[in-house]
């Protein structure tokens, strides 16, 4: 009897996580971007210094911060930054954000008069951006901003995806973690050999990786 019970705890608890999980999912899902869409899309991308949590109202939290330095910023977006904060909702809403003390790039959009960001957004602590990344934030990720970067990991069982198109990159290495050698180490832009058309500019970084990623896959059974 004390093992049928202790089954039967087992998997009301086991039930009752893989419900909680299943929620968390349906509550924030939002399909992976690319830095480059992150940057074309905000209304400011910033370097910041997260000091300390300011203040909480009903369904967001406000941090304080100090700009270290400005990669893309539109006067509303500056005039409402000025204030010295940015907003997240709530955790418990599940899409907010519990920011450290210290630097992240930031990339986020303007709600009413609030600069907010959420897990949707994107918030890199600035210690894990590779040199790639920070030049594409200086002025690199503009310059492919009519270019778009194509999330194909929800799309490889799709038919009529298989006419590309000359104006996206498609974002093959999505899933493969610290060998996301296209989110890591390149950004998409005009191709400079042919009209119309984006391609991957590649660096000795994102060789490197891609050959990384290449011998990885040779290792798998």
């Amino acid at each position: 009897m004390r093992i049928a019970s202790g089954v039967l705890v087992w998997i009301v608890i086991t039930s009752f996580l893989f419900t909680l999980l299943i929620g968390l999912a349906k509550a924030c899902t939002c399909m992976m971007q690319h830095p480059q869409e992150h940057y074309c899309s905000a209304d400011y991308v910033a370097l910041v210094k997260i000091k300390q949590r300011a203040k909480i109202e009903k369904y967001a939290a406000a941090y304080h911060i100090k700009i270290k330095k400005e990669f893309k910023m539109t006067e509303k977006a500056r005039h409402a930054l000025s204030q010295g904060l940015i907003w997240t909702p709530i955790p418990d809403s599940l899409c907010g954000i519990q920011f450290k003390s210290t630097r992240y790039l930031i990339a986020g959009r303007l709600v009413g008069e609030k600069p907010m960001i959420n897990m949707c957004h994107l918030s890199l602590e600035w210690s894990t951006v590779t040199p790639k990344q920070k030049k594409g934030f200086r002025r690199l990720y503009q310059q492919g901003c009519h270019c778009k970067v194509k999330n194909t990991m929800y799309l490889r069982h799709i038919s009529n995806q298989s006419t590309p198109n000359k104006f996206q990159c498609p974002w093959d290495t999505v899933s493969f973690g610290n060998l996301d050698c296209q989110r890591l180490h390149s950004f998409c832009a005009p191709s400079p050999h042919h009209k119309n058309q984006c391609i991957w500019v590649k660096s000795r970084a994102y060789r490197h990786c891609m050959k990384e990623r290449g011998n990885q896959r040779e290792r798998e059974p």
